[in-house]
């Protein structure tokens, strides 16, 4: 999307990749210095619903570098919590004998899910977002305003629905009572 949107500027897209970096280098700083809250769930899902709506609704409404470095560092700061919060759950509710296996097939699942997605991705935008964005459908025209119009504008949307969707969920996730249980099974302890 950003070499799309900066017409093919190398340099853009290099200084956008590294201060996703930098901000998770400053996420997990930040995580090693502060103490989480007890409700390690709520910690998982708002820093998960900040980078969601942050870093991928400014992401995709960004159409320059300025913004697009803010939603890099709003995307990528909270992620470290993300970890750090999913590993103390984990650490507190799986028994000490079984951590190995059970955070091998976390990561097995993980990491085999990602290729899916990248992949999963670019058909997303080369045959449905970008074609949707070019179209002259009334909501296509109605997203301009928000997006931009022209190449990467059809990324542009996925973005916003990934914040979208992802900030919902995130929202809905954190009040489930199964999911609440968690935190307060091991607080008890």
């Amino acid at each position: 999307m950003i070499l799309a949107r900066s017409g093919g500027s190398e340099y853009t897209l290099g200084i956008v990749s590294g201060v996703l970096g930098i901000g998770g280098i400053l996420g997990g700083l930040l995580v090693s210095l502060i103490k989480l809250p007890q409700n390690t769930v709520k910690v998982l899902y708002l820093s998960a619903g900040i980078s969601f709506v942050a870093g991928d609704l400014l992401m995709g409404l960004g159409q320059n570098l300025t913004l697009w470095c803010i939603a890099g560092l709003a995307a990528s700061i909270p992620i470290p919590f993300v970890s750090a919060a999913q590993n103390v759950i984990l650490y507190h509710r799986v028994p000490e004998k079984m951590q190995g296996r059970i955070f091998s097939a976390r990561n097995a699942i993980q990491y085999c899910t990602t290729p899916a997605g990248i992949l999963l991705g670019g058909f997303l935008a080369d045959y449905v977002f970008e074609p949707f964005r070019l179209s002259m459908n009334p909501f296509s025209e109605l997203l301009q305003n928000f997006v931009g119009k022209g190449a990467g504008s059809g990324m542009a949307v996925m973005f916003l629905c990934t914040g979208i969707l992802g900030s919902i969920s995130c929202l809905l996730w954190s009040n489930d009572k199964h999911i609440q249980k968690l935190t307060d099974m091991w607080q008890d302890l």
